[in-house]
């Protein structure tokens, strides 16, 4: 006997998971809270998703694949190396400004806070994402030496390591409700005097 078919479409469920984790945290989202997102009843969910957890990672590794796919375009699109940079950083500061509903802060950073350290599933998805967006800016940073946009004595992994905590605290910041502009005049302060 064959089931019946999905009748709804699985990327925009996850996208209203996502948001509904997004805002609210892991252990804070409720099952009531994603039924109430997503628009299905529980055992659809639970037979399309598997349990929570399942959910949320599925959730949380379409928002890192967003992520990098913003970094990617960012970076092929950029005019110059450290041009590239500025665009990915401040692209995502405007994430959440330009896309409707979209909650404050980041994702991956409050993934980080309350889960990574004692998910072991989540943390692994962490380890690679922060992987791949450090390798990325190193490239950037070392191509930027090569054409002389970044004086040559200064090194692309000590950057690279300084902007991602002060993204990471600038998500943080961000929850608190502070402006996207406050928080694009401490990325240029930030860039101006690291590059």
């Amino acid at each position: 006997m064959v089931g019946r078919p999905r009748e709804f479409d699985t990327e925009q469920v996850l996208e209203a998971a996502m948001r509904a984790f997004w805002a609210n945290g892991f252990e804070s989202t409720s099952l009531a809270d994603l039924v109430s997102a997503t628009g299905l009843h529980k055992g659809s969910l639970y037979q399309a998703f598997g349990d929570k957890h399942s959910l949320f990672v599925q959730s949380l590794n379409r928002y890192l694949a967003d992520v990098r796919l913003h970094k990617n375009e960012a970076l092929a699109n950029a005019k110059s190396p450290l041009s590239g940079i500025r665009d990915v950083l401040h692209g995502f500061i405007d994430k959440s400004e330009t896309n409707v509903g979209c909650p404050k802060g980041c994702l991956a950073v409050k993934t980080l806070v309350e889960m990574a350290p004692d998910d072991v599933e989540v943390q692994d998805i962490m380890d690679s994402h922060k992987a791949n967006m450090k390798k990325s800016m190193i490239t950037q940073l070392e191509a930027a030496q090569k054409i002389g946009e970044l004086d040559a004595d200064k090194s692309p992994e000590m950057i690279t390591h300084l902007l991602m905590i002060f993204m990471d605290g600038l998500a943080t910041w961000a929850n608190s409700g502070a402006s996207c502009e406050e928080g694009h005049a401490l990325l240029d302060g930030q860039l101006d005097a690291l590059l």
